[in-house]
């Protein structure tokens, strides 16, 4: 209770001899750097100038401490002192004391300045006069100035300053407010990448899965939202060959016998790889939007289509500010889009799975044109097993599905429960059957399927 008391003491006092300890205001206008063109920076960056505006009415022997981030201050890159004038004025409520400051002592991130001496203002300016004999320095500015900060502070993002102040006997002045003020921050130069319009070609298999249901061809968009970097400082300058590369993904071995004839691209340079699945464009310098068209191949040259999931990375590659080779990701395995096919599918509504029951599923494939069988399935609690191709119903056949469903739902963790079952066919939907049933015991459960597009 003494301590508190003491404590409570102290600050009537202070304010008595000082008035009431109110808010200082740091002032800087925020420098940008580009966080990639500050790669190997060494070179000192200068501040804008930095002013603190007091709130509070100091006295001689009184200290104002400059508080950066850790090691940020670059060495001797601030006055030893500090002189600002007294304001004149005819009315009293505007006229300010002017204050003497001189260093006291510096480190890697703080400067600390005393209060040498407190003028007072005149209440005619200009005629040198000394009218007033009791004003304060509540709303003098005291200007730092600009100050030299080392690039590597940049490393965290931002460089800050933080202004505090106390008397002579150790209380705190100007005790809450905006203390802090940003330097200097830290911000990627590149954007985000956004497909706007993805491939979306819906593969014929009664057209032998060699075209699309409608149009000749699919197209996606891609493109990329970069911020506006005018007044950034350290900016990087793209390559001017390979700067921005997009890289468009199928599925391994899902685009064989396509080759690079059948896609086009509104610039760059295409490269393909049909065992990959890969297209790479490559663009001279920054890129920031672009189209990829593929069209299939016609007549003696067509292919079969395969159904599949697209993705892009982008890539940006660059020289940072101190001539540094830098290489960035900024989209990677972004959707892109899919090709479907409007093949069979069904629902087998009801499967058990457990220790006393096996099950029966057959597909049957009257037709000429083989196709794969992809199969999901989702459980009592809603979740959904994207098992995939799961093997191929050749034509004229009669497949046996159900150990490679098992295998296949084992291996996405699932073990044991209700399933309902969807099973897509890459065949015309007329060729398709499929039989569904389950053992448990004695018993055998016959299943209904339904057939979604026939």
């Amino acid at each position: 209770m003494r301590r508190i008391i003491t404590i409570s003491l102290m600050i009537t006092v202070v304010v008595a001899i000082y008035g009431v300890a109110v808010a200082g205001t740091v002032l800087v206008t925020k420098q940008t750097h580009s966080l990639e063109g500050l790669n190997g920076v060494t070179a000192e960056q200068t501040s804008n100038s930095i002013t603190y505006t007091l709130a509070a009415a100091y006295a001689v022997g009184d200290l104002i401490t400059f508080t950066f981030s850790p090691d940020a201050l670059a060495a001797a890159s601030y006055p030893s002192q500090i002189n600002i004038l007294a304001v004149d004025s005819p009315a009293p409520a505007n006229a300010i004391a002017g204050l003497g400051l001189g260093l006291l002592s510096a480190s890697a991130n703080s400067i600390t300045y005393r209060i040498m001496s407190i003028s007072q203002p005149d209440d005619t300016p200009g005629d040198g006069g000394t009218s007033y004999t009791e004003q304060t320095t509540v709303g003098a500015q005291v200007t730092l100035g600009t100050i030299g900060y080392t690039a590597a502070s940049m490393s965290v993002g931002t460089v800050t300053v933080t202004v505090s102040s106390e008397t002579s006997i150790g209380d705190v002045l100007d005790l809450s407010g905006m203390h802090t003020g940003t330097i200097g921050e830290a911000i990627t130069q590149f954007g985000t990448v956004t497909v706007s319009t993805p491939f979306d070609g819906f593969i014929d298999v009664f057209a032998n899965r060699e075209s699309f249901t409608t149009g000749t061809s699919d197209t996606l968009t891609w493109s990329v939202e970069t911020p506006d970097t005018t007044g950034w400082l350290n900016l990087i300058n793209f390559n001017t060959s390979d700067g921005t590369v997009v890289t468009l993904s199928g599925e391994a071995s899902r685009m064989s016998g396509l080759t690079i004839g059948n896609f086009t691209s509104s610039g760059g340079t295409l490269s393909f790889d049909d065992s990959s699945a890969t297209l790479t464009v490559s663009y001279d310098g920054q890129e920031n939007s672009g189209t990829i068209t593929f069209t299939p191949p016609i007549g003696a040259e067509a292919v079969i289509l395969e159904a599949q999931a697209f993705t892009i990375d982008v890539v940006h590659n660059y020289i940072s500010a101190a001539s540094v080779a830098g290489s960035k990701t900024i989209a990677a395995d972004l959707a892109a889009g899919v090709w479907g096919f409007n093949g069979a599918t069904c629902i087998i509504p009801y499967m058990p799975y457990s220790a006393s029951a096996s099950q029966v599923m057959y597909v049957t494939n009257i037709g000429p044109q083989s196709g794969d069988i992809i199969v999901e399935a989702i459980d009592e609690s809603g979740k959904l097993y994207e098992l995939g191709v799961i093997g191929v119903a050749q034509s004229n056949k009669i497949t046996k599905i159900a150990t490679f469903i098992s295998d296949a739902l084992l291996a996405n963790g699932f073990d044991g429960g209700k399933l309902a079952i969807k099973i897509h066919v890459n065949a015309p939907p007329e060729d398709i059957y499929v039989h569904a049933a389950y053992v448990a015991g004695t018993a055998r459960g016959h299943i209904e399927v339904e057939y979604v597009n026939r």
